[in-house]
Formats: C-alpha cells, structure tokens, sequence
C-alpha cells in the first residue's frame, strides 16, 4: 500500500513489540521475543504493592519510546521520554530490562531562598 505503519495497524500491538533474535540472552537468543501481557495490570500490581510509580516501555535505537503501561497513568510520560530517548538502556547484548528513572532534586521542587549555593 506505500503507507507507513498500516502492517503494524492491521497486524496489531504484539507485532509492534516483538524484538528480533540480536543480543538477547540464551535461550532467548533463538526465538522472536514477543511483548508483556496485560503491561498496565503489572504496573499497576508494582504501584499498588509497592507505592512506586512504574512503566513498562519499548524503547529502540531509533529514538522512539512507546509507552505501554504507567502507574499512575500519563503524569510521568514526559519525563520517561525524555529520560529514555537516548535508549540508556541500549538494543543490543549490553542492554538490561530494567531501568531506574527518577527526577533531579531541580526537577522536584523549586530552590527556596537561603538554600546551600545561593549568594
């Protein structure tokens, strides 16, 4: 059809997710990978058992970064792209499927007057 996406639109989310055989750890490394079932459940299990915000992402070399499921729903999204953009986390046999994001101190809450380092 000469449209960009229409595979992944007809074939469905799990044909997005799938990752190829490179750099994945053995067995794993003979087979198509496949992606999370129920991503939101699983995050939402982590929030509620833990009282941590969490996300399950697909992230590639490509610069794009899909969000699946957040907990809490689409507050973080911003950060977690920008922080994951670059792709940290690597696409190939250096990468680790688990990532700790959180903000700077700067990012939590404005300097108040009289802090260490103001003159």
């Amino acid at each position: 059809l000469g449209k960009p996406g229409v595979f992944y639109q007809l074939a469905g989310e799990q044909a997005r997710l799938i990752d190829d055989v490179t750099g994945t750890l053995p067995p794993y490394d003979q087979f198509i990978v496949l992606g999370p079932d129920h991503p939101q459940r699983v995050v939402d299990q982590i929030q509620k058992e833990t009282g941590l915000s969490a996300a399950i992402v697909d992230v590639n070399d490509l610069k794009a970064v899909k969000i699946i499921g957040s907990a809490p729903p689409t507050s973080s999204t911003p950060l977690l792209k920008q922080a994951l953009i670059s792709n940290p986390a690597g696409n190939a046999d250096e990468h680790d499927p688990r990532s700790l994001i959180r903000p700077t101190e700067s990012r939590l809450a404005p300097a108040k007057s009289g802090s260490i380092g103001e003159a």
